[in-house]
């Protein structure tokens, strides 16, 4: 070889080379890869048990990512803190709690491969078994030997088993796999929803934009497949998964804003059609292809729908298939625009008739959820808001839509009388359940004169426009928080009318609250008035909004509302409502 020549190969060398280190620079996180030390533990337990019932008891040791600590090998032991659950006081209860404990550990570059891969040993996590003999609400504390440092369970509510007609159960809905735009397999995301984040129901919702087909040609059986392993997952009284695909417009006119939203489908039964924006350009297209190839009942809602490229268009509404909203997610939180949204979005549109209070107003009667829009293949529990979002992070992946969500994941709280795909599905379908951030499973009730989310249609009537409303609201905090030896209390509980700020208590610093409201104004409902006129002389409910709208529609029919926002003192919330008042005809 010649000296020119091989002046040329150095050079095409040291470009590549230097292309690859600009890459690893930006992409890869050496303190992911080599830092796997415990931080904090995570106690879990279920929402609801029954009295003297033995339930699974869940500790894990996470590092600062939030990832399992696989080298964690300290010793704990266990306590418990309970309190009367009519009028919250402390009291002593009796319980069968675990002896002491020692973690075991056998993984090695656990940053790397991470630790629930690894068989033979605890690595930083380990279930147990217990019961509680006293009817109330508890908590778990672990405490660590050495340290003692004292970390906080979800509050655990013991009923008499004849008192128990529905448990809460908790569930992600909302995830991507490499199916689409996100990481990992569905077998991975599923046995993490399940084995990790602990997970009593879940969904995946690939883009159905990304399934290769030609014509019906289902290409590499790749869609079916998708389906088969949901269904292999689902496992009725322990873990429920849910047949489920996203409409994403976004692919209809490349580089343009499509102001449909984005749609979860849902489905009761074990199959679904396919469906795509490439063939079904509009959300009434999707919902009639629906009915027209499946026999299963179905749902449907948007999300992250103030992000000014992927807004949402309230416009089109079927009332049987639009029964809630994704109130939260990785992305932030789309209740409002302005200084009352507690996570703004990125790219928030700052303007009205995108907001959940403005479908509202415009008479959609959505139920409130959340879940974690997560591309890092972490079902239940992303991390893409940390430096563990970086490409070397497992399931590794290639795939830039894990950067840039600067919050947590959500979840879904829903109250079911069983915990089998067809209860799950009714429960979502029914309203039955309320969001919080993060991994919080934070117990509330919200109820209007003895009705609750997801009774009735969520729906009081009462016999004249001025009989009083008694609100009761029930909170009890999750006590996890990313520091040692804290725990979260409940900092504001606030009342929305209408989508307005109605009532509050604020600055309560307690685990547990009961708040009472009362409202005797006339009952008038309201309507959604910043609605505008094109150039065509008809109206539409916002700038990007591509349906007609009559705005006499665009109303509650006279019915108030009223839904729940509760934050923490770590800066997690939850959402629970609407309930709807009626005048009976």
């Amino acid at each position: 070889m010649n000296k020119k020549k091989l002046m040329k190969l150095i050079g095409k060398i040291c470009i590549i080379l230097s292309l690859l280190g600009f890459w690893i620079y930006l992409f890869l996180d050496f303190n992911v890869a080599f830092t796997n030390d415990k931080y904090i533990l995570w106690c879990h337990g279920p929402s609801i048990v029954a009295v003297d019932e033995n339930f699974e008891f869940t500790v894990e040791a996470w590092d600062n990512y939030e990832r399992l600590a696989g080298p964690y090998t300290g010793t704990i032991s266990f306590e418990i803190e309970s309190y009367n659950y009519s009028t919250l006081n402390s009291m002593t209860s009796t319980s069968s709690l675990p002896s002491q404990y020692t973690f075991t550990s056998n993984v090695i570059l656990s940053g790397i491969i991470p630790a629930y891969k690894v068989s033979g040993a605890d690595n930083g996590k380990k279930t147990f078994e217990m019961n509680i003999s006293t009817p109330g609400i508890h908590y778990i504390h672990v405490i660590e030997q050495g340290s003692g440092y004292h970390y906080r369970s979800n509050p655990i509510i013991v009923k008499n088993s004849s008192e128990i007609d529905r448990r809460l159960y908790w569930g992600d809905i909302h995830g991507h796999t490499s199916f689409s735009d996100g990481s990992g397999l569905p077998s991975e995301a599923f046995e993490f929803a399940r084995d990790v984040a602990l997970l009593d129901f879940a969904a995946l919702t690939d883009h159905s934009e990304h399934f290769l087909r030609m014509g019906d040609i289902d290409l590499f059986n790749i869609f079916q497949n998708y389906i088969s392993n949901i269904n292999q997952y689902n496992e009725p009284q322990d873990f429920v998964t849910l047949v489920a695909l996203e409409w994403t417009p976004k692919y209809v006119v490349l580089g343009q804003d499509v102001t449909f939203g984005h749609l979860n489908v849902y489905f009761r039964g074990d199959t679904m059609p396919f469906f795509s924006t490439f063939i079904q350009k509009t959300p009434y297209e999707l919902y009639s292809h629906i009915r027209e190839n499946c026999n299963d009942d179905f749902i449907a809602w948007t999300h992250h729908s103030l992000k000014s490229q992927f807004a949402s268009d309230f416009a089109y509404h079927d009332d049987e298939i639009n029964r809630m909203i994704e109130i939260y997610s990785v992305h932030g939180s789309c209740e409002t625009y302005g200084g009352d949204n507690l996570y703004e979005q990125a790219d928030e549109l700052k303007e009205d008739g995108y907001s959940v209070r403005d479908a509202l107003r415009m008479g959609r009667r959505y139920g409130i959820m959340s879940s974690s829009d997560t591309h890092d293949g972490r079902l239940g529990h992303p991390i893409s808001h940390t430096d563990a979002r970086c490409f070397n992070q497992y399931p590794y992946t290639l795939s830039g839509y894990r950067i840039n969500h600067p919050y947590p994941g959500g979840l879904t709280g829903l109250l079911s009388p069983s915990l089998n795909r067809t209860a799950i599905f009714d429960a979502l379908k029914s309203r039955a359940g309320y969001a919080t951030t993060w991994v919080n499973r934070h117990y509330v009730e919200f109820s209007i004169n003895g009705v609750e989310v997801g009774e009735d249609n969520s729906t009081l009537f009462v016999s004249n426009e001025n009989e009083t409303r008694e609100l009761e609201i029930l909170v009890c905090v999750d006590g996890l928080t990313m520091s040692s030896n804290e725990t979260s209390y409940i900092k504001n509980i606030e009342v929305y009318k209408n989508s307005e700020l109605w009532n509050y208590s604020l600055n309560i610093n307690k685990a547990l609250e009961r708040t009472l409201f009362y409202d005797s104004d006339t009952i008038r409902g309201t309507n959604y008035t910043d609605y505008i006129q094109k150039s065509d002389g008809k109206y539409y409910i916002n700038e990007k909004s591509q349906l007609p709208v009559d705005p006499e529609d665009l109303s509650t029919d006279g019915a108030d509302y009223y839904y729940v926002r509760i934050t923490d003192t770590v800066g997690g919330a939850a959402w629970i409502g609407p309930i709807w008042v009626e005048i009976s005809s």
